[in-house]
């Protein structure tokens, strides 16, 4: 791996994060190379990690495009937790460590430790509160710090309970044109940056989701402040947060999320991909305060 995947590793290890989320803005951003490129950094640290996937990921080829995809890769003593059948075509030996109490459409999610170094593909919890359960029990076999994997469509598995830090992962396939990945990477970042509401504040909660919907049954007031349990429990449109801030209302959360970097994807699969400076130098102008990371053609923040 390069320099930059280093220093990911190390980004993430210096700022204390027990469990990293690994959020893709869309398929095919680079979350998993990201996720495996800090796994191989830690490993050759001498720290027992831990990872699984909210949902499937590390198939040998995307069901859509049919384009070879990246493998999740593993090395000797870390633990994963995936549906019991995935172990079968691994290709390194594990040694079971325990079963979850909950199943798979691919059989029961089983924590293991891997024996050898090699790829297989992970099928994991699908709930926040599955992946919830299944961190501590990876943290109990020994994991020392996780990774999990996971888009932006199925964020659950970020949300605060869950990890105390953040990834996220932008590549060009998260839409049709630079402007657009950019737009789309500042709008996520925004809801992932939210903040605790001020004292004092004209606040109303939301203890579920907060959502249009939600808005549409009862009216936000001018200079109110919408709090959410965490950025995983609003679905609002960035058009909908616009017009909510020109009313002067302000979104807050009560757990605020980190975001500990940004990994940078020039490709995209069907499409000629972006120069890699120029879209590392584009993203950098979106998240000019954040580490950010091109871990292919080993671009690094200072």
């Amino acid at each position: 791996m390069t320099a930059a995947a280093a220093a990911l590793a190390e980004t993430i290890r210096l700022s204390g994060t027990r469990r990293a989320a690994f959020l893709g803005l869309a398929k095919n951003v680079g979350k998993t190379t990201a996720l495996v490129g800090v796994l191989e950094q830690l490993h050759l640290a001498g720290i027992a990690a831990g990872t699984t996937s909210a949902g499937r990921d590390g198939e040998e080829f995307d069901a859509i495009t049919g384009e070879p995809k990246p493998r999740f890769r593993l090395w000797p003593g870390q633990f994963i937790a995936s549906a019991a059948s995935t172990y079968e075509s691994a290709s390194f030996p594990t040694t079971e460590v325990a079963t979850l109490p909950f199943a798979t459409r691919f059989g029961p999610v089983q924590l293991r430790r891997a024996e050898g170094e090699g790829e297989m593909e992970i099928i994991g919890p699908s709930t926040a509160s599955q992946m919830a359960r299944t961190a501590a029990a990876l943290e109990v076999a020994g994991a020392e710090m996780l990774l999990l994997d996971g888009a932006v469509g199925r964020r659950a598995f970020a949300c605060a309970r869950v990890a105390d830090g953040i990834v996220l992962a932008v590549g060009m396939a998260a839409a049709g044109s630079l402007d657009a990945v950019l737009a789309a990477a500042g709008a996520a970042a925004e809801l992932i940056r939210l903040l605790a509401p001020p004292a004092g504040a004209a606040e109303r909660v939301f203890p579920g989701a907060l959502s249009g919907e939600a808005l549409r049954r009862a009216p936000p007031r001018p200079n109110e402040v919408l709090v959410a349990e965490d950025f995983t429990c609003i679905f609002l449109s960035p058009a909908e947060r616009r017009r909510l801030a020109q009313l002067g209302v302000t979104l807050a959360v009560r757990r605020p999320a980190r975001l500990l970097a940004v990994t940078a994807n020039p490709t995209a699969p069907g499409r000629p991909p972006v120069a890699a400076q120029r879209f590392y130098d584009a993203l950098r102008s979106v998240f000019p305060d954040v580490p950010l990371f091109d871990l292919v053609a080993d671009l690094q923040s200072p």
